[in-house]
């Protein structure tokens, strides 16, 4: 006698089985459970991304508003002698600068009277488009540049890796101001494709040790021997089975990248026209001994930025590399 489950009309075309759905929850579960730090840093970049998307919305403020509050010094019969020695007594309102955390500002206000709380929202939404761009621009860039590296060898993988050294050669930071500095007010744009060709060289290296490894295979031989091409061995043989690699550069190069970033609008050359945590760092720290609102929240919202992709990265790495899975 047929059992009722087998009685039951199979599943449409398209339409994922429940149990699929059981087993990928189940294994998810494992692997917080197995990697708690890993689980912690994919909640904050959740967490991050939300507030990102969500940023015109819950931001409650303007960035840029000036909050005023009513002047009690203001005189209106005061003559142009005593206003000249006291400017508050010509205005009927002054500006509602260095408020602690309240209920009408959560975070206070800065010196020019802006809402620190909807600029740190906002600022989160630079790092993400920064940290996202910047990683996209290097791993994609350093992929290509890795594969036919890797794969062809001789004088042309001699050539690329003569480059990526003189890449390599100029110190960091002097490099990201030597490509920022050729505008005189850098935009979002500029500074994302300067911190993306400064990884470029780091990418590539990475990729072709991996492109390298992955062409000595046997499969890659097989192919190789059965007329396949160099384009057609490349990309459906090789970058599959470096995708994995990809993957983890992407996760744990975005929190570099915004740490890069708030490095360079702390020296003043980060987005001239955006708001950034490192530009508010750079701010507060005027004031960091008596008005501390500022800088500190802002270098909080740094390093949980940072700290939450390098976890992230982490744990994709442990996931996805055989050798490592598994351990906690």
């Amino acid at each position: 006698m047929a059992r009722v489950d087998e009685l039951a009309a199979p599943p449409l075309r398209g339409e994922v089985p429940l149990g699929a759905y059981r087993a990928t929850l189940r294994r998810l579960w494992s692997v917080a459970k197995r990697n708690k730090l890993g689980t912690l840093g994919f909640v904050l970049v959740i967490l991050i991304l939300a507030v990102a998307v969500l940023s015109p919305v819950i931001k409650r403020y303007d960035e840029n508003h000036q909050f005023q509050r009513p002047n009690p010094e203001f005189n209106p019969n005061a003559n142009p002698l005593d206003i000249a020695r006291n400017p508050n007594l010509g205005s009927p309102f002054i500006l509602d600068r260095w408020q602690a955390p309240n209920w009408e500002h959560w975070l206070g206000t800065d010196q020019y009277g802006r809402d620190i709380y909807a600029r740190i929202v906002v600022g989160a939404r630079m790092a993400v488009i920064i940290g996202f761009g910047a990683s996209l621009i290097s791993v994609l860039s350093g992929t290509i540049t890795g594969l036919i590296s890797g794969y062809f060898g001789g004088r042309v993988d001699f050539f690329l890796q003569r480059v990526v050294d003189g890449v390599q050669a100029f110190p960091p930071l002097v490099l990201l101001l030597l490509l920022v500095s050729v505008l005189e007010e850098p935009n979002l744009t500029l500074t994302v494709v300067a911190l993306g060709f400064l990884g470029w060289a780091y990418s590539t290296r990475v990729m072709r040790s991996v492109v390298l490894s992955v062409s000595a295979s046997t499969f890659v031989e097989a192919a190789r021997a059965a007329g396949a091409g160099p384009l057609r061995i490349m990309f459906r043989h090789v970058l599959p089975n470096v995708f994995a690699t990809m993957v983890v550069i992407f996760s744990i190069s975005i929190g570099i990248y915004i740490l890069a970033e708030a490095g360079l609008s702390f020296l003043g050359l980060g987005p001239a026209d955006q708001t950034t945590w490192g530009k508010m760092v750079n701010t507060g720290r005027n004031q960091l001994d008596s008005h501390p609102w500022e800088a500190l929240f802002s270098g909080l919202a740094i390093t949980l930025a940072v700290l939450a992709f390098n976890l992230a990265g982490d744990a994709l790495r442990d996931e996805l590399d055989p050798r490592l899975r598994g351990r906690t």
